[in-house]
């Protein structure tokens, strides 16, 4: 009898540790879109930086590019775009805190390339930024090429990629170039730097926002590397990945079919084209693909427009910022920016 409770006893137990495991392991393969929405916030990466990218604005408010990309995504999935814990992360930091699963997306001026995917196992979900590496120079200096930069001093933000594609260049060249490790705000308090080098929307932005003569500053010509700029996630989570990219390219499509967020809701009740229909939830079932409802592309238009109203309002040509928009612009307009089909 004391053996037949003994071995009840014992079997009750074993059947309890193994429903704990299957318990922990439910909970660590839980998804992305899970977690996120039973927290009700997603954890989005930025970085403390100018105003037009990622700044916290004089009432206590995130605005800025790549702001505007974490409140489409919270629109789309949590139906609200306030629905954001801001994470801060740096250069290093935005890989690591999506290692350790602090940050469920990091959209941050990030240029995507095979070693950091393989490296920190990310992923790049889409492009939002083509840039390239530039430099920008005091006005004053005789300096208006690269080949101008021999027997000069060069900064550059350490642990980035432009700091290797500027030791590159260099090298090629044969150039006998100073390297130091600073970021913008040295060179603009006048420090000993007689360039500054990085991507040039990010040095633009800083003309804007660091010095308060933009006039006494020139970025060079040259364009030495091509920057695929996308938001950053982690590489375990397929459907996560196809929701931040269908995010970004609703956007890019909207601005293709001339939707903004003024009209989108004329649009919805009177357009009849087929591709409009699917990506705003009318017909087709790419919201249910998703694991988001059909109306997910439509409230992160309604929430921070198309992607040329983005892109306008802080860097385009009647912002402080003041850059064209170049290849940034739809395929339609003469840009690179290309959606895939929404069908």
């Amino acid at each position: 009898m004391i053996i037949s409770i003994y071995r009840s006893s014992y079997t009750i137990a074993l059947l309890c540790f193994i429903a704990s495991l299957f318990f922990t392991s439910a909970q660590a393969q839980s998804s992305t879109l899970e977690k996120v929405k039973n927290r009700g916030d997603i954890n989005c990466g930025v970085f403390p930086d100018d105003p037009a990218r990622s700044a916290i604005d004089l009432d206590g408010h995130w605005q800025g590019f790549y702001v505007d990309f974490c409140r489409a995504t919270a629109a789309a999935v949590l139906h609200n775009p306030e629905f954001i814990n801001y994470i801060e992360v740096g250069s290093s930091t935005r890989f690591t805190t999506l290692q350790e699963k602090k940050t469920d997306v990091v959209m941050y001026s990030s240029t995507w390339t095979h070693d950091r995917e393989h490296k920190y196992q990310v992923a790049f979900p889409a492009v939002y930024l083509f840039d390239g590496q530039g430099f920008i120079v005091r006005s004053a200096t005789d300096i208006y090429s690269i080949d101008d930069l021999h027997d000069k001093t060069v900064c550059v933000t350490k642990n980035t990629s432009t700091q290797q594609n500027l030791i590159d260049l260099i090298e090629s060249r044969g150039l006998n170039t100073k390297v130091l490790y600073s970021n913008g705000d040295s060179f603009f308090r006048g420090g000993p730097c007689d360039a500054y080098t990085a991507d040039r929307m990010n040095l633009a932005t800083n003309r804007a926002n660091r010095t308060d003569k933009p006039e006494n500053y020139r970025l060079l010509p040259d364009t030495i590397s091509r920057e695929p700029i996308g938001p950053m996630v982690r590489n375990d989570d397929p459907q996560w990945q196809k929701i931040i990219r269908a995010v970004v390219h609703a956007l890019i499509l909207a601005e293709e079919k001339n939707i903004t967020l003024s009209n989108i809701d004329q649009v919805l009740e009177q357009s009849k084209n087929a591709e409009v229909r699917n990506l705003l939830g009318q017909k087709g079932q790419i919201g249910e693909q998703l694991g988001l409802d059909n109306k997910w592309a439509y409230r992160a238009i309604k929430a921070v427009g198309n992607y040329g109203e983005i892109y306008n309002r802080h860097f385009g040509l009647n912002s402080k910022v003041g850059i064209d928009r170049g290849i940034n612009q739809p395929w339609t307009q003469g840009g690179i920016l290309y959606a895939p089909i929404f069908k």
